[in-house]
């Protein structure tokens, strides 16, 4: 909570000092003109991530759920997640304000609750903090500062007496973050149609594929952090994931856009096993600017998505309603 409220602290700051305004004014007589608040950020918000950086209600069918199962293995869950992220201090060249560098803030807290009774489960605290650069149209890249803490609920275990469902110890130890990491984040996007930009501009701004790379670096941080943590995984310095998107636009967007995306994501910690995120569905036009509503049909199967359970396995299939930002 400290680190929170120490980040929330600085973004409100930056904003008190260098204004709210999305207009981009010029500095001087250089060719770079400096923005406030950007409407849209650099770098794109990931449509098949669970764990993205966005406000989502999921209803989903737990094929397979190792952490909370019901006598059969399955269970049904409202899963929760409220997140947005800002875009900040942005410099740009003059002719073209979509391009340049800025810096970023993106918050989550995502929580999973019984579908039955919506009792609670458990809630990992998502964020980070960093740099976005676009230099061209189709690609941006992203270095962040990251940080994800984990916390079981009340359901978990009620009487803190064990599950006869599960084969691990369920204690109340267990209630405190288990699993924390602060780690390092090297992100980057790219649109591979984009040459077709001339001939079908549709068709090249329709596909994307990202990758990230993870490093936890033993240490301490100078300013605002202070010492970086990697519970209970000391050794477990990496994780990666790459993901692909394809969009179609109706009728020049007027009417929003269908989608399909996939992701796949190893950790260290897990034997790089591969952790498989697939999701379709329908955007809806553009409303306020900076903002993307979607429907979705998803599908997951890898690691506990509650990071204190991260070496247990999860499979669903679901619905989803989000909003990226």
């Amino acid at each position: 909570m400290k680190r929170f409220l120490l980040c929330t602290i600085t973004i409100c700051v930056a904003l008190a000092l260098f204004g709210a305004s999305n207009e981009m004014s010029r500095i001087g007589t250089l060719d770079i003109g400096f923005t406030g608040l950007p409407e849209e950020g650099l770098y794109p918000t990931y449509l098949a991530d669970p764990l993205a950086t966005n406000t989502t209600i999921a209803y989903r069918n737990y094929l397979i759920d190792e952490v909370h199962p019901d006598a059969d293995g399955e269970v049904l869950h409202w899963d929760l997640a409220l997140g947005t992220r800002f875009s900040f201090l942005r410099l740009s060249p003059i002719e073209n304000p979509d391009l340049g560098l800025e810096l970023e803030l993106g918050m989550t807290l995502t929580s999973f609750l019984t579908a039955e009774h919506a009792d609670f489960l458990g809630v990992d605290g998502i964020y980070y903090y960093g740099f976005a650069y676009r230099p061209v149209d189709w690609a941006s890249f992203r270095f962040a500062r990251h940080h994800i803490c984990s916390h079981n609920g009340d359901q978990i275990d009620v009487e803190y007496d064990g599950s006869e469902y599960v084969d691990y110890d369920l204690n109340p130890a267990l209630n405190d973050g288990t699993f924390v990491r602060d780690d390092f984040i090297l992100a980057a996007a790219m649109e591979p149609l984009f040459f077709l930009k001339e001939k079908h501009p549709v068709l090249a701004k329709s596909a994307r594929i990202y990758g990230d790379f993870s490093l936890y670096i033993p240490g301490g941080d100078p300013i605002i952090i202070d010492n970086r943590l990697n519970i209970p995984s000391k050794y477990a310095y990496i994780y990666y994931q790459c993901g692909m998107e394809f969009e179609v636009p109706l009728f020049d967007q007027d009417l929003g856009s269908f989608y399909v995306a996939g992701q796949i994501s190893r950790w260290q910690e897990t034997a790089f096993a591969p952790n498989y995120s697939f999701r379709a569905g329908y955007i809806v036009a553009e409303g306020k600017n900076g903002f993307t509503m979607r429907f979705s049909a998803t599908y997951y199967d890898g690691q506990a998505l509650l990071n204190n359970y991260r070496y247990m396995r999860t499979k669903y299939i679901g619905a989803e309603f989000s909003i990226d930002t």
